[in-house]
């Protein structure tokens, strides 16, 4: 058995080098190969990219863009606001807390920003981890 392998090993060594200079163009050439592919596809791929403007794309508001970015979440999800904390309470939340389930509907004061909820004295709720 292990002379079997010695004897592949030696013929592998004597095919490798009979032909040095093959193995070494066939490498770089299946090298350029997948460069100028490469290349090939990223230009397809940049042509259709276009960047998002939320500045100036329908936005006669005059919103910034991280607040036209927070209105469209809003609006996509069904939410009245980014934040939401009780009236009784002292801590506001993000929709996908857990703190937020245990607020009763009527008690619940929904914010857009998180700035209009700290002006309102809440404070973001703990294990609350948000944008």
């Amino acid at each position: 058995m292990f002379q079997r392998i010695a004897k592949l090993i030696e013929n592998s060594k004597e095919w490798w080098h009979a032909d040095k200079d093959g193995f070494f163009w066939t490498f770089f050439t299946f090298l350029g190969i997948l460069l100028v592919g490469g290349v090939f596809r990223f230009m397809v791929l940049w042509q259709d990219w276009k960047p998002i403007d939320f500045v100036n794309e329908g936005n006669q508001e005059g919103l910034t863009s991280e607040e036209k970015l927070t209105e469209e979440y809003m609006i996509a999800f069904g939410l009245p606001g980014l934040v939401a904390a009780s009236k009784n309470g002292m801590r506001y939340y993000y929709p996908w807390c857990g703190g937020l389930s245990r607020i009763k509907e009527s008690n619940k004061v929904w914010f857009k920003t998180i700035e209009a909820a700290e002006q309102a004295g809440y404070i973001i709720a703990s294990g609350c981890e948000g944008l």
